[in-house]
């Protein structure tokens, strides 16, 4: 085993003399790893959970890594990582801590979190765990789990899978702590409840919605575009930095793309409904490469539809107040004064 590249290239790395407590990545592995990594080791900080050998953090040093923390409980991975760490000068720290504790002690944010545990361990829940809880990582760390190829662990909650790689017999993913966003469309003219379904749905698959008042500058309002924003963000106010509200002024699969927005959500309440967001979804796509996920309305949201709320108001009717959010008084304040104006 020796390091592939950087200012250690050729070094040699002790290997282990068996393979029952220590099981070191492989040169094409780690290989691979860094390859994925290229242009972002220099200057970052990494940490080599059962570190065994030492290699992958020496390895990051040997690129330029800031810092790395060695992590270690075994008595045999111990000696061997301080044989490998001779004279090496650069800044790194050594624990025989529990991985979980080493975790929980470590200080500031750090870009890249190696765990090669034993292969029949499924440690990457723990390790995410803790790792969201205590906020580790960068805006853009990873977390980079190596296992066996038989091995199929879930995608832990709050984390995305980045990428996979196959290296012989082991499997590496790379989970990310960056924010999933989708995009809520529509006129929103004005925001019903029905919406507001929508939007929680979304939610639930994704960290943040971005509800996007689309400009039809063909289509007449009855609110008009800072009317229908403000509604809108009345009726979603409680759900604080879940939510922004937005305008697109052009293809909204165009709007997704410049702000690197993947997934539409779209709601639908009958098959009528669903033929012509089939449409639109299959457009976006192609256009853009956006997907929609359509979400069925459900209970009394089945009835509602902004079309309909425009003509009870039009029309003076009370009933709008079982069909528009918390933004009833804001309706109800706007429809007002467009009577006054009108007087």
């Amino acid at each position: 085993m020796r390091i592939i590249t950087g200012k250690y290239r050729g070094r040699k790395i002790i290997p282990p003399e068996g393979s029952d407590e220590i099981r070191p990545t492989s040169d094409m592995a780690r290989e691979g790893i860094f390859n994925v990594l290229q242009g972002y080791v220099d200057g970052c900080r990494f940490i080599d959970l059962f570190a065994g050998s030492g290699a992958m953090g020496i390895e990051a040093l040997s690129r330029g890594a800031e810092e790395v923390l060695f992590c270690d409980t075994g008595r045999q991975s111990m000696q061997l990582l301080k044989k490998n760490l001779q004279g090496i000068s650069d800044k790194y720290s050594v624990t025989s801590r529990d991985f979980r504790d080493a975790l929980r002690s470590a200080k500031g944010k750090w870009d890249y979190i190696f765990c090669d545990p034993p292969y029949k361990c499924d440690y990457i829940g723990d390790v995410a765990a803790i790792v969201a809880e205590r906020e580790l990582l960068t805006e853009d760390g990873l977390i980079i789990y190596e296992h066996d190829n038989d091995f199929k662990p879930s995608v832990p909650k709050g984390f995305n899978c980045e990428k996979s790689r196959k290296y012989g017999r082991a499997t590496v993913e790379f989970y990310s702590r960056k924010k999933s966003v989708c995009a809520v469309t529509g006129s929103f003219d004005p925001f019903t409840k029905g919406h507001r379904f929508v939007v929680e749905k979304a939610l639930e698959q994704f960290d943040k919605a971005v509800v996007v008042v689309a400009v039809n500058p063909d289509k007449k309002r009855l609110f008009s575009l800072d009317e229908s924003i403000e509604i809108a963000k009345s009726s979603l106010a409680d759900l604080g930095d879940k939510v922004e509200v937005d305008v697109c002024y052009g293809m909204v699969a165009d709007y997704c793309n410049g702000r690197g927005i993947k997934a539409i959500v779209r709601g639908y309440r009958n098959a009528r409904d669903f033929e012509y967001e089939k449409e639109m979804s299959d457009y976006n796509f192609q256009r853009g490469g956006v997907v929609t996920l359509l979400v069925e309305a459900e209970g009394e949201t089945r009835n509602i539809s902004a079309t309909r709320i425009r003509e009870t108001l039009i029309n003076n009717a009370p009933e709008y107040d079982d069909l528009c959010e918390s933004a009833v008084v804001e309706v109800k304040d706007i429809m007002k004064n467009k009577t006054n104006e009108e007087k």
